[in-house]
């Protein structure tokens, strides 16, 4: 068994992959061992994920979505203090009212009446331009695909040999310094947009994700982050052919448009409990 990012012996690796981070919500959609080795895994969870979290849209994504860390920690949000220059946390648990965290003068000036309210910033759209989420994207997508292959030795031989992903594997494992992978992002729904199950009851969605393939036969990963669609190309980093798909589609979301390589490998979308 070989890693499909380093194309290193990965028969004795010991963790699982987790397609999307834990800490955006995701508890069972993983790969199986040795599909990626151990040390690209921590390699990821450091040098990507983490620098992703701490992005202040995915801070604030996963605070008021109340979205638990792998600690089961929900993130700490930010208050502005009116009328002065303090700011306070928001904790935030299931279950529980929000609490406040003041500085000994911001306490002072509401306990005297002198701040009535407090606003908390609500930071609305991700990074256009940003490459942490470029990599965390093509991680994703070079990761999804592996997924529809765990039973197809063949297939995951085909993934790790073939030069057409090394261009991708590159940049996202090693950073590639001479590439700038560029990448899609909108708003298609609401973050709380209600998903009616099979029983007639609803849900909010974490995530849900596929492969586009276009006409022209390019590949992209498509993934929807509780209302925010993300697409990139993965054999290059160019997105006109996506752009140009958009168009022809009146800019409907690849993921309710049936194409030919989504329709026989559907991935199920994946809602909150």
């Amino acid at each position: 068994m070989r890693c499909i990012f380093c194309k290193g012996d990965s028969s004795m690796s010991k963790s699982v992959e987790h397609i999307v981070p834990e800490s955006l919500g995701n508890k069972r959609n993983v790969l199986p061992q040795g599909i990626v080795c151990d040390t690209c895994n921590n390699y990821f969870s450091i040098k990507i994920e983490k620098q992703l979290l701490d992005q202040d849209f995915f801070k604030s994504l996963r605070h008021r979505n109340k979205i638990e860390s792998k600690r089961k920690r929900i993130p700490k949000g930010k208050a502005i203090i009116p009328h002065t220059n303090y700011e306070a946390e928001v904790i935030l648990e299931r279950g529980q009212p929000a609490t406040l965290r003041l500085d000994p003068a911001s306490f002072d000036a509401v306990k005297s009446g002198k701040v009535t309210y407090i606003v908390v910033p609500y930071v609305q759209e991700p990074d256009k331009t940003n490459r942490i989420i470029a990599r965390f994207l093509g991680k994703m997508a070079l990761e999804a695909i592996a997924q529809r292959l765990t039973k197809n030795i063949d297939g995951l031989n085909y993934l790790i040999n073939d030069e057409q992903f090394d261009l991708l594997r590159k940049y996202v494992r090693y950073n590639s310094e001479n590439i700038i992978w560029n990448y899609h992002v909108r708003k298609i729904y609401a973050e709380d947009a209600p998903f009616i199950l099979n029983d007639g009851t609803t849900t909010g969605m974490l995530y849900e994700y596929d492969i586009l393939v276009t006409e022209l036969e390019e590949w992209y990963f498509i993934i929807v982050l509780k209302g925010y669609e993300f697409a990139i190309n993965i054999g290059g980093p160019s997105l006109d052919g996506y752009l140009s798909w958009l168009e022809e589609h009146q800019h409907r979301s690849p993921l309710y448009v049936t194409s030919k390589y989504s329709s026989d490998f559907p991935i199920p979308p994946f809602p909150e409990k």
